[in-house]
């Protein structure tokens, strides 16, 4: 294995420095460092002083103290029943209203609408509850009468009572509540909530960077490779080098660079969030704006979750995927035996990509928010997309984490090495691109 690997540390560090070295490397770097790192803190603050939200003064704040609604202005209650079964039971109403703090009068019209909406109108603190059916279903509607002095909010307010009545009425006669389902919310786990919402968030963006860095670095690195096989020096390179160390020297080199790269805008954002919301807070410390009130629930909700274990198996993983996917680019690259031909010898590559990206989108769970345990995450290119973000919140158990992430390795090496093996039978191929079954027989003999 060291005689395969004779001369990589030659072409890592040539690799490493002529394309750190690059015009173009060193000014895109540079110049979106900048603007990542002052952007967001700009933007926040610009937002922030042109917003015109002023702290609430103490005056404010008891206004606002006051403003609940007021039910007690009902005073009279009439009941109307028009449903075909007659099985809405209205008997427990009035513990309901003594609950709220209601003091109001009741009296039941049976089915007699025109009765009920006689003696209501003209009443100012009089409203009407009417049941209606339809099929199986009941529905109970809060009706003001003519006259009324009663505000819509008061009778928005009442319906919220009638709700909740209505779902202990189904509870008592064996359904399920359909309006307010308190034990249901009780039984939700509000972190295990925030944990899938959390998943969700940095899914898409891992999805989203990796699929990007991808599709530059990896044709970075299928023209590296296929730059030197179109070279006149070739022969002489392979008396020192050893095509496996070219492939990895190559792969690894460019590879690490597009990290250092990447890192380095995210790098500058944070640092520009960080500025930004303590710039903003200094303007205003009772802001509202998203952006800051989402750090601080990440902040509060994330505390013994985010642990530097998961963080470090998190950033492996996504690395780890990075470098497969540049090893498949360079398969691609290895198959091609000028520049013109990479387009088509690079379709596996582009296929894999595009594929394991909508799969991970769509049978991944990431669309219906059903991040679960799949069968994705065994799959070592769709799990460097959506596993990281699992790792990263503590979703799935240790021993998974680490069987995914040494599938991945495996993986890597393995195209790395059929790469090297692709270079090496093809270096002094001159012709069209291989079929998969010529490229096998050459590969073989």
């Amino acid at each position: 294995m060291k005689n395969q690997l004779r001369g990589f540390s030659k072409v890592f560090s040539f690799t490493f420095k002529e394309h750190v070295k690059s015009k173009g490397y060193k000014n895109s770097t540079i110049l979106i460092a900048l603007l990542c790192l002052l952007l967001p803190a700009a933007i926040m603050t610009g937002l922030e002083m042109t917003s015109g939200d002023e702290p609430q003064t103490e005056q404010t704040q008891v206004q606002q103290q006051e403003a609940p609604l007021d039910l007690s202005q009902v005073k009279n209650i009439c009941l109307v029943d028009m449903s075909e079964d007659k099985k809405a039971d209205m008997t427990e109403l009035p513990v309901l209203l003594e609950q709220a703090g209601i003091d109001a009068q009741i009296k039941d019209y049976g089915s007699d609408f025109d009765s009920a909406a006689g003696d209501c109108d003209g009443s100012a603190d009089t409203l009407m509850i009417v049941t209606q059916q339809k099929g199986s279903e009941y529905t109970m509607n809060i009706v003001l009468p003519d006259g009324s002095s009663l505000a819509e909010e008061t009778a928005q307010g009442f319906d919220s009572l009638l709700m909740a009545y209505a779902d202990s009425l189904s509870v008592a006669s064996g359904g399920q509540p359909q309006y307010y389902d308190d034990a249901e919310q009780d039984n939700v786990d509000p972190m295990e909530s925030f944990k899938q919402i959390v998943i969700i968030i940095f899914t898409f963006l891992n999805l989203m960077v990796l699929y990007f860095f991808v599709l530059a670095y990896g044709q970075g690195v299928a023209n590296s490779v296929v730059t030197e096989k179109s070279s006149k020096l070739m022969e002489s390179m392979l008396v020192a080098v050893k095509p496996a160390a070219i492939i990895l020297g190559k792969l690894l080199a460019i590879t690490l660079t597009g990290i250092i790269q990447l890192f380095s805008w995210i790098f500058g954002l944070a640092i520009s969030f960080f500025i930004g919301s303590k710039i903003v807070l200094s303007i205003n410390p009772d802001t509202d704006m998203m952006i800051i009130q989402g750090f601080k629930m990440l902040g509060n909700m994330a505390e013994g979750i985010l642990s530097p274990a998961n963080c470090i198996m998190a950033l492996l993983m996504i690395m780890t995927g990075m470098l497969l996917y540049c090893a498949l680019a360079g398969a691609g690259g290895a198959m091609a035996s000028k520049a013109e031909d990479l387009s088509s010898a690079n379709a596996i590559f582009s296929l894999v990509l595009v594929a394991s990206f909508l799969v991970s989108i769509y049978a991944g769970g990431v669309m219906e928010g059903d991040m679960t345990d799949s069968i994705l995450d065994w799959i070592p290119f769709t799990s460097v997309m959506i596993t990281p973000a699992k790792v990263l919140m503590g979703a799935i158990p240790l021993w998974k984490t680490l069987s995914c992430f040494a599938i991945t390795v495996v993986t890597a090496v393995l195209v790395t090495l059929i790469a090297g093996k692709i270079y090496k039978s093809l270096v002094l191929y001159k012709g069209e691109p291989l079929k998969l079954n010529k490229l096998i027989k050459m590969m073989r003999g």
